[in-house]
């Protein structure tokens, strides 16, 4: 019996599916944390201090997290890869 084979396409979207969450996470940390900042500042009054750490926090926290995850993924890719070898 034939083996089935993904096309092009599907191999693509397999591929890269692990990595299309990521923006949508950065953006939400920097966004979330903006918004954190500006209610800070509404409550004490320190426009816009406030609103600038947020912004500096949430875009640390994305960077790291982007980082961590691509690493994450890079090395479960390399694990399948290294298993593939192995089995061959």
């Amino acid at each position: 019996m034939d083996e089935y084979k993904p096309s092009g396409l599907s191999e693509g979207y397999r591929k890269a599916g692990p990595y299309m969450g990521l923006g949508i996470q950065f953006a939400a940390s920097v966004i979330g944390c903006f918004l954190l900042g500006r209610w800070i500042d509404g409550k004490l009054e320190t426009a816009p201090i406030g609103a600038l750490v947020g912004f500096l926090l949430g875009t640390t926290a994305g960077m790291v997290n982007l980082i961590r995850s691509v690493n994450h993924l890079h090395d479960l890719e390399a694990e399948k890869q290294a298993d593939r070898s192995e089995s061959e």
